[in-house]
């Protein structure tokens, strides 16, 4: 006869194997949409925008911009230089993200001769540190529209975050230093590898020689 609280503890102790098991998975769902048909209407080069920024770091933008555009030719994309798009942007007075509407994505499109445009806003970019408690969070939000049609292609909001927990004093010194001393650009790359793997692959791709392991959020 199995004992009642033996059958609750290996209950739990199941249960919770579970939830390590799949919370540690490499199949962690990264919100997202796309196209059904992407495969025909895979673009062949797409421009990195400048980026909207929500967040009260006026820097954040910038941090992004760079590695969106390492990511898109990493995936085998054609993509124009950052200098470049913003020069023929500025002939058309948009100087910031937050003029990009001034422009249809068809009219962006042929300003730059790209087949796809990546837009994407900055939507969380803190640290917070209550002594006992402290974290770092990234945000971002992407859309790939269609040049050639003004559709969109592709989408995803995510967000990345790092805590650390403690109440004795050697945790808590521990917890003001993580604050004080995390920057932000690692985060910003993890967000950015775990997003993009929800995009196909361009048709310039070349496989890296190194495999990736698991990316956790």
């Amino acid at each position: 006869m199995i004992n009642r609280k033996t059958g609750m503890k290996a209950g739990h102790i199941f249960i919770l194997s579970i939830i390590l098991f799949l919370s540690g998975s490499c199949a962690t769902k990264i919100p997202h949409s796309i196209m059904p048909d992407y495969q025909d209407k895979m673009p062949t080069s797409i421009a990195v925008l400048p980026v909207q920024n929500e967040t009260t770091d006026m820097d954040a933008g910038g941090v992004f911009r760079p590695r969106l555009y390492s990511i898109i030719l990493s995936k085998g994309y054609a993509t124009p230089a950052v200098a470049g798009v913003d020069s023929l942007l500025a002939q058309k007075d948009i100087r910031e993200a937050g003029q990009l509407g001034s422009m249809t994505p068809l009219e962006i499109g042929e300003l730059l001769n790209v087949d796809a445009l990546l837009y994407a806003t900055v939507t969380e970019w803190s640290t917070t540190c209550l002594v006992v408690y402290s974290s770092v969070k990234v945000g971002a939000r992407f859309q790939l529209i269609d040049a050639r049609t003004g559709g969109q292609l592709w989408e995803s909001e995510h967000e990345v975050a790092e805590k650390k927990f403690g109440l004795d004093s050697d945790d808590m010194v521990d917890n003001l230093s993580f604050a004080a001393l995390q920057g932000y650009e690692p985060y910003v790359m993890r967000l950015i590898n775990m997003t993009f793997s929800t995009l196909p692959n361009g048709p310039r791709y070349v496989p890296s020689k190194g495999g990736r392991g698991c990316l956790g959020p």
